[in-house]
């Protein structure tokens, strides 16, 4: 096998399937980029990132000799994102929905509020008795 652990190097995407990646570099060895490593954020669909015959550089993660096959990262060699619900937030602002101020509405709070005011305070009364 002509590449080690850590190096990057450039493949073409030659299949996907729901778990993964396949690649297949210029000297006719193939890997599995697994669906985990192909972006720091949750990825549903895999072609969101890549496409059948694309050219990506990626990284040797681990050379399984006995299979001669590699498994290869794709998130690991661009630039890394903490996955944090602002970074999330502010790269897929669709996904943001906002009530507008007059469409909120309090009113099954102020109905229930008394009523579990006096739940959790009964409660505590049975606590603190056994």
């Amino acid at each position: 096998m002509q590449y080690k652990q850590g190096d990057i190097v450039l493949g073409t995407v030659s299949g996907i399937q729901p778990y993964g990646a396949f690649i297949k570099l210029d000297n006719s060895e193939q890997g599995l980029i697994h669906i985990s490593e192909i972006s720091s954020y949750f990825v549903k669909n895999i072609e969101d990132y890549v496409k059948v015959g694309q050219k990506i550089k990626i990284k040797v993660l681990e050379v399984l000799e006995d299979k001669n096959l590699y498994r290869f990262s794709l998130k690991q060699v661009g630039t890394r994102y903490r996955q944090n619900v602002r970074n999330f937030k502010s790269i897929n602002p669709k996904k943001r929905y906002k009530i507008p101020l007059d469409q909120q509405d309090f009113t099954p709070l102020e109905e229930n509020l008394d009523r579990w005011i006096k739940e959790e305070l009964k409660k505590i009364g049975e606590e603190k008795n056994d």
